[in-house]
């Protein structure tokens, strides 16, 4: 085997180091103008935003590669003021929460909500969970009717309101004035729509299960074959959700699994409504799925497991009658999602 001098293989990297910034530049420019002017309407552009902030990171290694490799000025001056523009929208987006003036006299009200992946989550796992937490509201996602059935009568006496069904279910230490099953839009996926006396006060929860997306083989010719990125289940339930907020004329609380990152079309859909506890009171990405799944798909016969989530999917909003005190993503459980939790203040002019 002959060897390969040292120049050959310094010019093949440069050469590679460029494309690839080269390239990368142009998709995020490109992704960018695509977003403006289509958004969610196109669905890679859907799919690619699913993975913000992720796919913006590698713009920290554009300044280094144009100063060291490409030597271009202004190649590494754009690069250097997109850093900038990338580091200012990570801080105001993600590490700044929102300051809240409270007193001892506002009342608050704590909030759990979990996904619980079904078989999954064991039970002693969530009562420790709870144990620790201590939640006015519990609302849970994804759970089994014959374990439930077994284990949930151990709550009632902290939580002697219970309505759930076999899938979903909301525990609450408030009286539970009324309460309906929801299918939004018509779609199989339940979700729970309730009213809880709260210091004299009523007030609607909503304990939300929405579709997943996911990508599907679509044909393309006789021979073609290509992954499409489908999420036409979940937008109309958004919507749904949405028309229905918009009708109600007391405090809100909705919670639960969205399936939704913070960069889609149907996230700002809720955010004209509603708050999102975490963006307001949170610290950091609050990254919830997919946590534990095995990697085996990438090398088989291994025990590589994905213990750090990358996607932002669970979530507690609020209406404009609450503030939120705190909000924080909580140590796994045997399920996929992380636990979200959150403190919300009613403000004193929500009293009626």
């Amino acid at each position: 085997m002959k060897h390969i001098p040292k120049n050959i293989i310094k010019r093949c990297l440069q050469k590679s180091a460029k494309f690839l910034a080269y390239s990368y530049s142009a998709f995020i420019i490109c992704y960018f103008i695509l977003k403006l002017i289509f958004w969610d309407r196109i669905g890679i552009i859907a799919l690619i935003s699913t993975f913000s902030p992720l796919i913006f990171f590698p713009t920290f290694l554009l300044p280094i590669i144009g100063l060291l490799i490409i030597k271009k000025r202004w190649f590494t001056v754009i690069s250097a003021i997109a850093c900038f523009l990338l580091i200012s929208w990570l801080h105001v987006k993600y590490f700044s929460p929102a300051p809240i003036n409270i007193t001892d006299s506002q009342p608050s009200i704590k909030i759990l909500s979990h996904n619980l992946s079904w078989h999954k989550t064991q039970s002693p796992t969530l009562f420790k969970l709870i144990d620790q937490q201590k939640p006015d509201i519990i609302f849970l996602q994804e759970m089994v009717q014959a374990p439930t059935q077994r284990a949930f009568p151990g709550l009632k006496a902290d939580y002697p309101y219970q309505i759930g069904t076999h899938s979903i279910g909301i525990f609450s230490k408030y009286p539970i004035v009324s309460s309906e099953i929801l299918h939004l839009a018509g779609h199989p996926e339940t979700q729970q729509r309730a009213i809880i006396k709260f210091n004299e006060q009523e007030v609607v929860i909503y304990n939300m299960q929405a579709t997943g997306p996911w990508l599907k083989l679509s044909k393309k010719g006789r021979f073609l074959k290509v992954p499409v990125y489908k999420y036409d289940k979940r937008s109309p339930e958004i919507q749904d959700l949405v028309q229905r907020v918009e009708r109600e004329t007391l405090p809100v609380i909705v919670a639960g699994d969205f399936n939704m990152t913070d960069e889609t079309q149907d996230y700002d859909r809720v955010q004209k409504v509603l708050q999102d506890s975490f963006r307001k009171s949170g610290w950091g990405f609050g990254f919830t799925w997919p946590h534990g799944w095995e990697l085996k798909f990438l090398v088989k016969k291994s025990n590589w497991r994905l213990n750090y989530p990358v996607f932002r999917i669970d979530y507690i909003w609020y209406s404009k009658h609450w503030r939120a005190k705190s909000s924080s993503v909580l140590e796994a459980t045997e399920s996929d999602h992380l636990p979200v939790a959150a403190e919300i203040i009613l403000l004193k002019e929500a009293k009626l």
